[in-house]
């Protein structure tokens, strides 16, 4: 089967080559980081790379397993494929599965004549193993499933509108795209994906007991995206509804799913304050399919759309909080490099005089002058609110 392009990410890996750092590629299990170094591995091949200076190393494989139990194993794996003279590259998958791989990583950044690439299920830039042994020799390229702009490429889709339904249904993990003829398929290969993120990237790789208590805290956060929440708070409804728990269990568990890539945490800001708040920040679900997945609430329609947004203002590179403006809330402040700053309400939509006013609000209690953008389903907007941006949330996501 052809592999369908990720350009994006195939052209950050492209620009960092030879550039002395290790690469690190992160995600959630399944978002296409093994095929991202499929395409990679092509086009050093494509551009006079012999395949002999081209090391490859899965460490999810049998083979791969049976020979590499620690560290120096997996150094010495490697060792042993360099060719000498000559600059080699190495690519290695999956190697959060070997303990203390990061020893193994540093030996050979240091004494192997190679340009690293490394993919991982696991949060590279949260692990002090890492930050402390390789702080300042590496750069993190975090990869999501596929955005709505992937997707219709991914689907050979020509309607929009019906793609849209699907992709919000069905989300935008690669295979599960692929199989967009086949949605029973499609739920069993979702389903699969959701639950060895629970029960391998989670239960047993952190030795969790209790793995009914983290399935049903995954399925509460994934239905409430979108909503502020706290350790407290929902430790207090576990309680409630006879799952016992307590607030520094919970915190403990929200890490974990964090590290996995399930979850995004995005926390509060005083705008007119300009501080950083410590309570009641919003999590957001890696791909909008797990949601589907489990059925979400029914009044959810505008949060997971709030979702989707979020997911494509961090693809775009921007840094993500939600705004506290008095005693309004701004849905995200999306900062990118420098003093790039803009706003942003997301809605089903404006058509209803009490929802525009709601969502408008906010945006004009901000006093600064940057960007202020509302994002609906409205197929037809009014295009300014007063300066307010209001443009159709797929239209924005394919950059129309």
């Amino acid at each position: 089967m052809t592999l369908k392009a990720r350009d994006e990410y195939l052209n950050r890996l492209i620009e960092a080559i030879d550039v002395p750092v290790i690469k690190v590629i992160s995600g959630v299990r399944r978002c296409g980081k093994s095929t991202l170094l499929d395409l990679f591995e092509s086009y050093l091949l494509s551009n006079g790379i012999e395949g002999e200076r081209i090391i490859r190393v899965d460490m999810d494989l049998r083979d791969v397993k049976e020979k590499v139990s620690n560290w120096k194993d997996m150094y010495d794996l490697v060792a042993n494929k360099i060719k000498k003279g000559v600059r080699n590259y190495v690519l290695l998958d999956e190697v959060q599965n070997i303990d203390d791989w990061e020893s193994a990583l540093i030996s050979m950044y240091t004494e192997l004549d190679a340009d690293f690439y490394v993919t991982g299920s696991n949060a590279i830039m949260l692990s002090p193993h890492l930050g402390a042994k390789l702080v300042g020799r590496f750069i993190e390229i975090p990869i999501l499933p596929l955005s709505f702009k992937e997707y219709i490429d991914f689907t050979d889709s020509k309607n929009e509108d019906a793609s849209f339904r699907e992709y919000v249904k069905t989300g935008g993990f690669p295979s599960v795209a692929l199989l967009h003829e086949k949605p029973m398929l499609q739920k069993d290969m979702l389903r699969g994906i959701y639950s060895t993120v629970l029960d391998l990237d989670l239960a047993k790789k952190n030795e969790i007991r209790d793995a009914v208590l983290l399935r049903n805290l995954a399925e509460y956060l994934i239905e409430n995206v979108g909503n502020t929440i706290s350790a407290n708070s929902i430790s207090d409804y576990l309680n409630s509804s006879g799952r016992k728990s307590n607030p520094h269990t919970i915190e403990d568990y929200l890490l974990m799913m964090e590290r996995a890539f399930l979850l995004y945490r995005v926390r509060r800001y005083d705008i007119s304050g300009k501080l950083r708040l410590k309570t009641l920040g919003k999590y957001y679900v890696v791909d909008p399919g797990f949601r589907g997945l489990i059925g979400g609430r029914p009044d959810g329609a505008g949060r997971i759309l709030e979702n989707i947004v979020y997911l494509e203002l961090i693809r775009r590179g921007y840094e993500v909080s939600i705004g506290k403006i008095g005693p309004y809330e701004v849905d995200f402040i999306a900062k990118g490099w420098g003093d790039e700053c803009m706003y942003i309400q997301v809605t089903k939509t404006m058509s209803e005089e009490s929802v525009a006013e709601r969502e408008l609000r906010p945006l004009l209690e901000i006093k600064d002058n940057r960007p202020k953008l509302i994002l609906s389903m409205d197929p037809d907007v009014i295009e300014d609110y007063n300066g307010i941006k209001h443009s159709n949330i797929i239209r924005w996501l394919l950059d129309k």
